[in-house]
């Protein structure tokens, strides 16, 4: 499917959820071009199938489609011989059972934010054409928390942090390909969806399908400390339309950093051994990856301890990617890493206009930094000690 960039810019925006206010009416088209696109793209879902399994929530569809009506209603204005589409009307006013305009919209603003399926379109070859081809954009699909906390966790939705390493990831694909990966804090699922993605894309490139071997792809640890985080990352990863359903080697396992605090200091036959094999034995570790993991000072003796006992492979090394929110918070965990790990900024930065991946937040978002970070074993020392 064909599309003029400035829709395709609505379908992406949509399909992730981003506030409509900040979404570009096309009026340069003409009316029934997109009145058509609208319908058959996004109501329909006859030219996009996928948003027919996994629309938005219904409160965004709200505020989408009043949007859109104005939009409409605007240019139809002025324009002879148009009309918008009943069926964009029907559905509006289907979206909530209200008897009136405005008790719906006190009832949509009283109501916190429903969780929803977001959509991301991505790929790793810059498009400045202006017309897009879906057929050259890979896709991923979250269920996704539109709070900041649930479950007592602040893991049910994606931050800026993960979608920065994930480009980051997708642009230098060494870090990822054939490379046994564990992800320390993986919440969503977001980042372990694009891992999987990009390790399947890089295994099966020239290959037919049933000519890849497992090795070839790679391995995928997916951990964290809320239940209800791992299963939510669980289900992201085995949404059928996902690319990560089909990886052959995703785990998933409860990880508590605050047990490498003991581990460190108790011998291999100690209760806190499961740690050590886990990390050591189990998972052997390539590349460690984490994204947003130093957002309360109490946790970063417990992540540096897990990144050590994770790092004492001697080739392995990790990308954290940190959003910088406390400068303070951020100091104190370099200091703690750097006294047993060797800690490189890579200086990353990707401008808003050119970020890979959009996000409802991304007007807030424009206005963080992200900064990413290559950790090493520091090198022992001639007396064989770390130095």
């Amino acid at each position: 499917m064909l599309l003029p960039r400035v829709l395709f810019d609505i379908l992406r925006g949509y399909s992730s959820l981003v506030p409509p206010k900040l979404l570009l009416f096309p009026k340069e088209l003409p009316f029934t071009e997109i009145r058509d696109f609208l319908v058959k793209a996004l109501l329909l879902a006859k030219d996009v199938p996928h948003l027919q399994a996994y629309p938005p929530s219904d409160q965004y569809q709200f505020s989408f489609w009043k949007w859109a009506i104005h939009n409409l209603e605007e240019m139809a204005a002025t324009e002879d011989d148009v009309e918008i589409d009943d069926r964009i009307y029907e559905h509006f006013m289907t979206l909530f059972n209200a008897p009136s305009m405005y008790e719906l919209c006190v009832y949509l603003r009283s109501r916190p934010p429903s969780q929803s399926h977001t959509t991301q379109y991505w790929t790793g070859t810059p498009h400045p054409l202006p017309n897009v081809d879906l057929s050259e954009w890979h896709t991923l699909t979250l269920l996704e928390s539109r709070t900041t906390v649930e479950h007592g966790t602040t893991a049910m939705r994606t931050w800026l942090a993960a979608r920065i390493l994930a480009q980051f990831l997708v642009e230098h694909p060494r870090y990822v390909c054939g490379k046994r990966m564990l992800e320390l804090g993986a919440g969503t699922g977001f980042l372990g969806a694009v891992v999987a993605s990009v390790q399947l894309q890089l295994a099966t490139e020239g290959k037919e399908e049933e000519g890849r071997k497992r090795e070839e792809i790679g391995t995928l640890w997916l951990t964290d400390v809320n239940d209800a985080a791992l299963e939510r990352c669980k289900y992201n990863l085995q949404i059928s339309c996902n690319p990560s359903s089909s990886h052959p080697e995703v785990h998933y396992r409860p990880l508590d950093w605050s047990d490498a605090l003991d581990a460190l200091t108790s011998s291999a036959n100690s209760t806190n051994a499961p740690l050590r094999s886990m990390l050591m034995e189990e998972v052997r570790a390539d590349v460690i990856i984490g994204a947003d993991l130093v957002f309360d000072p109490s946790l970063i003796p417990a992540l540096v301890g897990t990144l050590c006992i994770a790092l004492e492979r001697g080739t392995a090394e990790a990308l954290i990617a940190l959003t910088v929110r406390n400068e303070a918070t951020l100091r104190a965990f370099l200091d703690a890493a750097e006294k047993d790990l060797v800690v490189r900024d890579l200086a990353v930065h990707f401008p808003p206009s050119e970020r890979m991946f959009v996000d409802a937040s991304s007007a807030v978002d424009d206005a963080m930094d992200v900064k990413i970070y290559l950790l090493r074993k520091r090198p022992a020392d001639k007396n064989g000690t770390s130095g």
